[in-house]
């Protein structure tokens, strides 16, 4: 898919007795395409700039997953706490802040609190936070009024500029105290790790702060429907969405890529940004990834906006698979993917690259019956060996020609993915198999692997002979997506 392998108020309501006016230490965030392979040389973050006076509330960063205020991770028995002075007894000992007041707390007698007027944040230690681990942070807070708005947010950077890769946020919704909880899976690299309370506009009040090591939280969902499955034999269900919701699952999926600090909304040369303006529609147990042309006038080429998802859950190797409908109309390019998260060391590289399926409807190279399965090594020259085709796979082009068109019904289409090699499947028919390893340019293991689906429109590949306008809207409508491990 990556590449075509073609004014505040100065008064709080807390009893104050002591005033902190510093400015912030913490930042992060750069822009950036996707990157080579990066080095681990860590870099300082850039100061975090007090807020401007009187402006309206930003707005909200779908680009991050969500946390939640609703307990569904209870905390491993005797987990110790992990933030340092978490219930302000020192002041803001071990805290970054900026435009903060200690004072009295108002829920424990004889304790503190804070009345943030900008931030307060605290970085964790990577000997805190054990990857592929659950953690709970818990925030007991409030906010001075109704019309105030603030954040509670989880997230991890890696070294190269700074720029986050999991950020998991939640707002502060209430004038009364309630406890904000974000429930989290630690990602392969922790070395850059921070809990970040905000005041965007008002003041926030915490009470008290808690990250503690949780019970492990759940991958996988019932499934109620397998008709269409195809998954070979000595493998476990691991992850899965069922989308029998009535919204995205937020605490399984991003709405943009890992790139560019979250933010990346595209690639290659496409028509489309990625966006959260009902791009997302769950009903009736399918997730539809809704694509809409917003414009007659083009933003730089781009006049449609769509949906996509990726996995907060990684892995190397397993079964994977999605049982989807494909759209139909002239122009458009929906994937089923696999790409490389920031590794253990804190790099982010690309290639490597797994594509399940690309569909690609230019109408005149690439058809409704046509589905692309390819992998992508270090380089576009490198071939990676054919073990093993279909009659119907024509190796020249990756491309599997089926004896039907992938817009007119559901389809199930999956790969098997192993330390050499990965191997295909359409409705259950092997497609075809390369062998292939799962690394970096210099050789060493690559990161694992998140999952993608996404609704690309138009570029030089699928609007190489125009887009049909008058199809729109459309989506990739998806069923489920199941991902299995071995044993």
């Amino acid at each position: 898919m990556f590449h075509r392998s073609a004014a505040r108020p100065a008064a709080s309501l807390f009893a104050l007795t002591t005033s902190l006016l510093v400015a912030a230490c913490g930042g992060g965030g750069g822009g950036g395409s996707a990157p080579a392979q990066e080095s681990t040389q860590t870099v300082a973050p850039a100061p975090t700039a007090p807020p401007t006076i009187d402006t309206a509330p930003p707005t909200p960063d779908t680009s991050t997953g969500t946390g939640t205020n609703t307990s569904t991770s209870p905390e491993a028995p005797l987990a110790p706490e992990i933030l340092v002075d978490s219930r302000f007894d020192d002041g803001v000992q071990g805290w970054n802040y900026s435009y903060v007041t200690v004072g009295a707390s108002e829920l424990r007698a004889g304790g503190k609190g804070l009345s943030i007027g900008w931030q307060v944040s605290q970085t964790v230690p990577a000997v805190n936070l054990e990857p592929g681990k659950s953690y709970t942070l818990i925030v007991k807070a409030r906010k001075d009024k109704a019309e105030s708005t603030a954040n509670i947010t989880m997230r991890f950077r890696k070294p190269r500029y700074s720029e986050t890769f999991r950020t998991y946020q939640v707002p502060v919704t209430s004038s009364s105290w309630q406890d904000y909880r974000i429930d989290f899976v630690a990602p392969a690299y922790t070395g850059m790790a921070d809990v970040i309370l905000t005041a965007q506009t008002g003041l926030l009040m915490v009470d008290s702060t808690s990250l503690k090591r949780a019970l492990a939280l759940p991958q996988t969902e019932p499934v109620a429907f397998s008709a269409g499955s195809y998954v070979p034999d000595g493998y476990t269900l691991a992850f899965n969405d069922e989308f029998n919701g009535t919204e995205l699952n937020r605490k399984k999926w991003f709405t943009r890529y890992i790139y560019g600090g979250e933010t990346s909304d595209h690639l290659n040369d496409e028509k489309e940004h990625y966006r959260d303006n009902d791009n997302h529609q769950v009903a009736n147990g399918v997730l539809s990834l809704v694509a809409r042309k917003v414009s007659t006038t083009a933003d730089y080429g781009m006049n449609y906006e769509s949906g996509m998802i990726r996995s907060d859950w990684t892995t190397r190797y397993g079964y994977f698979e999605a049982r989807v409908k494909m759209p139909g109309g002239v122009g458009v390019w929906p994937a089923f993917w696999l790409n490389a998260d920031v590794d253990e060391e804190g790099r982010l590289g690309w290639p490597p690259e797994i594509d399940i399926f690309e569909f690609v409807n230019n109408g005149v190279e690439d058809r409704v019956n046509m589905v692309h399965q390819s992998v992508i090594r270090q380089t576009s020259t490198t071939a990676a060996d054919l073990l093993y085709a279909d009659n119907a796979f024509h190796a020249n082009n990756n491309d599997y020609y089926a004896p039907f068109n992938f817009n007119e019904g559901w389809h199930t289409i999956g790969c098997e993915w192993e330390p050499g090699q990965v191997t295909f499947y359409v409705d259950g028919v092997k497609t075809a198999t390369r062998a292939y390893t799962w690394t970096y340019a210099d050789g060493g293991l690559a990161g694992p692997a998140h999952i993608l689906l996404n609704l690309a429109i138009g570029g030089s590949w699928a609007g190489r002979h125009g887009i049909d306008d008058s199809a729109f809207p459309q989506a990739l409508r998806i069923d489920w997506v199941r991902a299995y491990k071995k044993g």
